[in-house]
This record gives C-alpha cells, sequence and structure tokens, in this order.
C-alpha cells in the first residue's frame, strides 16, 4: 500500500509541475505577442523601405477596417491584418475612412495609409484648417466638400 501511495504522490507531483511548465509557456508566448502588437502599434513600420510600390486600392461605401485589411493584405501593403485593425481601432482616423480608389504605396506606414483614406471625410476645424496631421490638404478625390466652403467665402465677401 505505501507503494501504491508513494506512486500516486509522485504522479500527482508530475502532473502538477506539467501544469504549471504550461502555464508559464503560455504566458511567455502570449506576452510576447502582446508586447510585440503594442510596439507596432506605436511604432509603425512600412512593408518596405524606399520608394516602395504602388498599388492603387478601391475602397467601396461601407467598407469595414476588416474588410478594408483583407484589401490591403491581398495586395502586400500591410503584413498583418489584425495588427492593422488595432491601428486603425487606436488611430485618430478610425471610422473615416472615405470611399474611393487611392493610390497607396509599400512605403508608408499603416497611419499614413488611413490618413489618405481618410483625407475625404476629414471635417474642417474652427480655424478653417483642416484636422490632419500637419494642416495640408490632401489630395483625394472627394475633396470637393471642401472647396464649396472656399467658393462661398469669396463670394460673400
Amino acid at each position: 500500500m505505501s507503494v501504491r501511495k508513494f506512486v500516486l504522490g509522485l504522479l500527482d507531483a508530475a502532473v502538477k509541475i506539467a501544469f504549471v511548465i504550461v502555464v508559464i509557456l503560455l504566458i511567455s508566448r502570449y506576452s510576447s505577442l502582446a508586447y510585440n502588437y503594442g510596439y507596432h502599434i506605436f511604432n509603425q513600420v512600412p512593408v518596405s523601405s524606399g520608394t516602395g510600390r504602388t498599388v492603387t486600392v478601391t475602397i467601396s461605401e461601407g467598407d469595414s477596417a476588416s474588410t478594408i485589411a483583407d484589401k490591403l493584405a491581398s495586395v502586400g501593403l500591410i503584413t498583418d491584418k489584425n495588427l492593422f485593425k488595432l491601428q486603425e481601432r487606436l488611430s485618430d482616423y478610425h471610422g473615416m475612412e472615405a470611399p474611393g480608389t487611392y493610390e497607396l504605396s509599400t512605403a508608408m506606414t499603416p497611419e499614413e495609409m488611413l490618413q489618405i483614406m481618410a483625407a475625404g471625410s476629414v471635417k474642417t476645424t474652427e480655424s478653417g484648417a483642416q484636422a490632419g496631421e500637419d494642416g495640408s490638404d490632401s489630395e483625394t478625390e472627394s475633396s470637393e466638400d471642401a472647396e464649396p466652403e472656399v467658393q462661398e467665402e469669396t463670394n460673400g465677401g
């Protein structure tokens, strides 16, 4: 009977040790994954350096961030769809992607791509400047919204 207790005790200890090892490996794996995602959300890098390759992407009305991520990944503009969705969610351009056809480059960061895709839907601030990162006008096909305001100001003067 004592041999049986000894074997059961040894088996119990082995199972507990294996469980602790598995938990430590899971914590290590997922903490590394979380760190990498966090690092790349705020330290964005383009797919390629230099001038890159220019790709035409069409965003349709009602495309979600997930659909846009799929389109960008399929043409090689991003490498990780889930990371792009997180970057879009945490960016200043969340939900502001306007439908249209865009010329994007593999040398652009995801933030730069989002800025271009959102330029058509960016509202003007109280000072009349566009609410972009650098305050400059971005060239998109849907920049017609800003032109009538300028025409009204010059005609009303």
